[in-house]
């Protein structure tokens, strides 16, 4: 429906009657005399005459692109010596009569080839000879890679060769860089070699490692996205995966973040699908021209004159279309944007309204003293906050206090610590511990006699690379007698290799009393409505004083699964400052390195090659040099990755924004320079073919960027090497790549080695097989193809349905992908802010901007509108791109948010709110504990060590990791409610799709579909029969001759006799029973009396 209204919206607002200022002379008479539909001689042959030869003439728009010389003179040939624009004569099919039209096009290339052109080409390929014949009909010059000046023979020989290439005895130009190539694909294809032996000897080691292996895909399985305890109602067997035909435009499975992507993937969807629909519309209603214009590929300078001349008076007519058609796709898109944004701002509220999570039970402390781990940290901090509220806030069970006057309970203190020097050592161990605890629950059968490791070259590379790594981390003075043992053993068994640790202790004790703490913590509370009053109550007396400083307290934004809890330290804005810096300067370093090592050379090779005569680089130097650019292009995306988490964001979806706008900025900047390459190339191109405007001035005179730019030549090139890098290169294709570099190549891989190598188990081979780990860089995928696409709107329109309907075809297969993605594929994860959709939707400006731009552009010197020569019309163009640019930041920043949800007053005590809620009154923290696993105490991963070490909490608080949340302990004391059986595993030998299933489904499916058709189909019978009754009734009651006597009843079929009606061909029942039941009677059902009172109402009835 939205599609609908908006491709309407689109229609009405350009397809109106043309401007009397678009019927002006900006086209020559002759050719502007046809106002209508565009004529269609350039499409196919007319049946003109063929021209005689040696009768020079210049083509224009109405000429015959396919007209063909005549047999004695087959080729066309292109007087360029006479000053004349595009002026052709038919000549003989000889180096001669070429030579003599013009000495830089002296093979001849029939379309047939005589028996002379046949023989010679038999005798060249004898003797191993360049001669090609492309069947062009015309004369050309030599078609040589590398050639500077072809020789005047006839034959494809070159007489002089560009620089880096040398002259071969056969009239051929060799490079003279090709032992480097050489080298380069020498090496590329070790590397091949290397991976496919490697991929070999893997696969034919024997499998001496399957409970590794099954611990590690259990532990995949467990860690998907799973539904929560509430959701499946068969908590006894495990937490079920989501359904695959979940709609997570909707539902939320891993964080509202998520879902505001979807619904972000969809709005592109349907904004390209408008534009491509209204585009055709138009363009169907007003001249078909629109839909071919610049896509007409033209394979001589003939038909290349006629295209131009052709295109440019075709758009010069109907260029108030698409000055109308940019006007309206820029207003309604902002509009939409506009529309879009409140839209999700209301999604993100209305989930965060009902459903309740962790961060509606927690308040943020702010600047929080830097105090040492042997302190009881968490309990003075408990005491203090108890002294000022006036409240007990110890356990969850106990604390009943009041604050502001309102009883308010508390749970307790998760106090953020700087343990960054240490995090892989504490992360290791938690680890470690919950891998121990999992193999006591299942333990693995003994195995009688321990496995031999391989030993082959590959496989000890690989223990090489895992090296680092140990098989089990315990904590100092936990290690067994029998592990120290061993790990004597092994060091004194192998001195000189660096082998795998098979336990390492930590002196985690020693460790927690080194940690200082950050300026955060979070204290949480039993109900929204205690945390709301607590945090009221302290920060309207100022704050409270703990130790030298002034704790404040805020509502906390984020879920705990979402902190960052190593980069809790990183609070100080110099410091945050500083890292920023420090991240662009590597950003600017990866460019640059991008720029020298992969870009500059690619932009050499293009720039410095010979394109005279429509010349252009082969296929295998294009292709390896695309893959060049690919392979910066992957560099830049691993440079953006680790530039935000070097920044080290406290807060993921922070991260998230920062590497979705760096990764975003890193595209377009590729994107900027792939298109000035672009141009640079299609300039030398034209400048290669001698390509004139309109006018007849050559390209190659003109000096200004803008009068190159608006020459429909390089239009119509750009336009179509910018549809050709759009679609599939940037659209589809490496979204195509993605599933299986990211998922089934990475997966298959850790599988085979995991497998065959025994030492690889516990927490090591659940590291290597663990799921993808999702992030929202999708984000600024989707953002660079809307911005390719609307620089299409700057040239011919012939590429526009093709440029929008691609991107929603590929966009359609994205969220399709996605979907499973995200159902079957990716860690657990949490994303609850909405930062990252926001700044996606502002980028939405640059689209915008681009379309506003792009009317500036085309509506220049246009009748009716403005009129800018040079710069100034390139300046009027970035002036208005950058005022869309502040105006949608005001509309996003002041509009947008006066359409939220209206919040309502916040609830106070025990009193219900009204209106969109959650029930923060009546839902409880041990409610949600209960169906959450992460809380601000699981996810702490200290405060999980501190609990066992320091604490000595008994049960102590278990560590919170995806697939693992059956391992933590209920202990309400310290305000851990959660428990649960471990997650149904997958059986990943089973059919990747059920067959049977997807039968059944397809079967119902059809059900569903064929009953709901034949309930459709029986009421449009039935309204079709109710019609075919009352125009009976209509012919009957008003019959001119009046002989006929009739009246209209209303009753049941029941009550009629059935001869009454069908005895009597005038009688007439419909088919839909008792819900019309207006029946004709014959005059012989008509009493005389009551005849003319029953004509008076049947009359009456008829005219209501």
């Amino acid at each position: 429906m939205q599609l609908v209204l908006f491709t309407s919206l689109f229609v009405f607002a350009a397809a109106r009657v043309a401007p009397p200022q678009a019927r002006s002379s900006l086209v020559p008479e002759a050719s502007s005399s046809n106002l209508g539909r565009s004529p269609q001689s350039w499409l196919q042959t007319k049946g003109l005459p063929a021209p005689k030869c040696h009768d020079k003439k210049v083509v224009n728009s109405a000429s015959d692109k396919f007209l063909a010389c005549p047999k004695e003179c087959p080729v066309y040939a292109d007087d360029r010596g006479d000053d004349v624009d595009c002026n052709f004569e038919c000549v003989e099919a000889t180096p001669q009569a070429c030579t003599a039209v013009n000495k830089f096009e002296p093979i001849p290339d029939p379309k047939q080839l005589g028996p002379q052109a046949a023989m010679r080409c038999e005798r060249r390929a004898r003797y191993h000879q360049p001669f090609l014949s492309l069947r062009m009909g015309i004369c050309r010059a030599c078609i040589i890679y590398g050639c500077a000046e072809c020789t005047t023979d006839g034959q494809d020989t070159c007489a002089r060769c560009e620089s880096g290439y040398s002259l071969s005895d056969k009239g051929t130009c060799i490079s003279k860089n090709r032992y480097y190539w050489y080298a380069l694909f020498g090496l590329l294809g070790l590397v091949a070699v290397f991976i496919v032996a490697w991929v070999v000897d893997i696969c034919t080691r024997p499998i001496v490692n399957a409970d590794g292996l099954k611990g590690a895909l259990d532990y995949r399985s467990r860690s998907k996205v799973r539904m929560p305890k509430t959701e499946t109602g068969q908590d006894d067997q495990g937490r079920e995966l989501w359904p695959l035909d979940t709609n997570l435009l909707l539902q939320d499975v891993a964080g509202v973040g998520v879902t505001l992507q979807f619904n972000f993937q969809l709005f592109l969807i349907l904004w390209s699908l408008a534009i491509a629909v209204g585009w055709l519309m138009l363009s169907l209603s007003v001249d078909d021209a629109l839909l071919i214009l610049g896509t007409r590929r033209a394979k001589t300078a003939r038909q290349n004159c006629i295209l131009v001349a052709w295109g440019f008076e075709t758009q010069q007519r109907l260029m108030w279309t698409k000055i109308d058609f940019c006007v309206a796709a820029y207003v309604l898109t902002t509009v939409a944007c506009v529309l879009f944004g409140i839209r999700q701002l209301r999604l993100f509220q209305k989930v965060d309204m009902t459903n309740s999570t962790h961060k509606d039970y927690a308040a943020r402390i702010r600047n929080l003293p830097m105090m040492d781990g042997t302190a009881p940290v968490e309990d003075e901090l408990k005491k203090r906050l108890e002294d000022a509220t006036g409240q007990k806030i110890a356990l969850a069970s106990e604390v009943y206090g009041w604050v502001g006057g309102c009883l308010s309970e508390a749970v307790g203190v998760s106090v953020c610590w700087d343990f960054q020097e240490h995090e892989e050592e504490l992360l290791d161990l938690l680890q470690s511990q919950l891998v121990e605890r999992e193999q006591e629950l299942h333990p693995a059968a003994k195995r009688e006699v321990e496995p031999e490791e391989p030993q082959g070259f590959f496989a000890r590379l690989e223990r090489s690379a895992l090296a680092a790594d140990a098989e089990k981390v315990v904590a100092k003075g936990e290690m067994s007698e029998e592990e120290q043992q061993k790990a004597r053993e092994e060091n004194l068994a192998h001195p000189e290799e660096e082998i795998i640790e098979e336990c390492k202790e930590v002196d985690v004790v020693g460790i927690l009393k080194s940690l200082k703490t950050c300026p955060d913590a979070y204290a949480i509370f039993e109900t929204e409505a205690a945390r709301d009053d607590a945090v009221e109550a302290i920060e309207s007396s100022g704050g409270v004083e703990f130790h030298g400083n002034t704790l404040r307290l805020n509502a906390s934004r984020v879920e705990p699964q979402t902190v960052k809890w190593p980069n809790c330290a990183n609070t100080n804005l110099l410091v945050k400052a500083r890292r920023i810096a420090m991240g662009m300067c590597i950003m600017f370093a990866g460019l640059a390195l991008w720029v020298v090592a992969f870009y500059l050379p690619y932009a050499w090779f293009t720039l410095t090659f010979n394109y005279s005569y429509g010349q252009e680089p082969g296929f295998v130097a294009g292709m390896t040099f695309s893959m060049v650019v690919v392979a910066g292009n992957a560099l830049m995306y691993l440079v953006c990755s680790e530039v935000a988490d070097r920044t080290r964001f406290i807060y993921i979806d922070d991260r998230e924004v920062c590497y979705m706008l760096l990764y975003c900025f890193a595209c377009v900047f590729n994107v900027a320079l792939d298109l000035i390459t672009t141009y640079m190339v299609a300039y030398r191109v034209n400048v290669g073919l001698r390509m004139k405007t309109y006018d007849g001035t050559l390209l190659s005179n003109l000096q200004s960027f803008s009068d190159r730019f608006e020459s429909y030549a390089m239009q119509r090139t750009l336009a179509n090497n910018l549809y050709a890098y759009a679609f599939p290169a940037t659209f589809l294709i490496p979204f195509l790549i993605e599933p299986i570099a990211t998922i089934y190549a990475p997966y298959k891989l850790m599988v085979l080695i995991i497998r065959t190598q025994p030492h690889i188990k516990g927490f090591m081979a659940e590291n290597l097989l663990g799921g993808l780990v999702f992030d929202l860089s999708r984000y600024a995928d989707l953002m660079l193809d809307a911005m390719i696409a609307v620089l299409i709107f700057f040239f011919p329109g012939g590429f526009n349905i093709q440029m929008f309907l691609g991107m929603a075809l590929s966009h359609m297969y994205i969220y399709a992908f996605d979907h499973y993605r995200v159902l079957r594929s990716i860690q657990s994860c949490n994303y609850t802010d909405k930062m990252v959709d926001w700044w996606s939707q502002w980028l939405m400006c640059i689209p915008c901007g681009c379309m506003l731009a792009c009317f500036v552009f085309k509506a220049n010197c246009q009748p009716g509108y403005f009129c800018m020569e040079g710069d100034s019309m390139v300046t009027a163009c970035a002036v208005a791109f950058f005022a869309h640019i502040f105006l949608h930041t005001l509309l996003l920043k002041f509009v947008v948010p006066i359409f939220g949800l209206p919040l309502g007053e916040k609830s106070k005590c025990a009193v219900q709110r009204t209106g969109a809620s959650d029930g923060a009154d009546t839902n409880s923290y041990k409610d949600c504990s209960q169906r959450l696993a992460c809380s601000w105490f699981t996810a702490n991963p200290v405060y999980c060590l501190r609990s066992q070490y320091i604490y000595k909490h008994s049960p102590p608080c278990t560590y919170y990791m995806a697939g693992k949340e059956h391992l933590i302990e209920k202990n309400e004391e310290i305000g851990l409610y959660f428990k649960d059986c471990p997650a149904k595993e997958e059986d990943y030998d089973a059919p990747h799709v059920d067959t049977e299933a997807l039968k059944a489904h397809v079967d119902d499916l059809k059900g569903k579909v064929s009953g709901q058709f034949g309930e459709l189909t029986q009421k449009v019978s039935g309204k079709f029969e109710d019609i075919k009754a009352i125009s009976m009734i209509a012919r009957l009651v008003y019959d001119p001759a009046g002989t006929r006597n009739v009246a209209l009843t209303r009753c049941s079929p029941s009550s009629l006799v059935p001869g009454d009606v069908a005895s009597n061909s005038m009688g007439f029942a419909s088919s839909s029973g008792a819900r019309i039941s207006y029946y004709v009677l014959l005059p012989q059902h008509i009493e005389p009396a009551n005849a003319s009172s029953t004509m008076s109402q049947t009359h009456s009835r008829l005219r209501r």
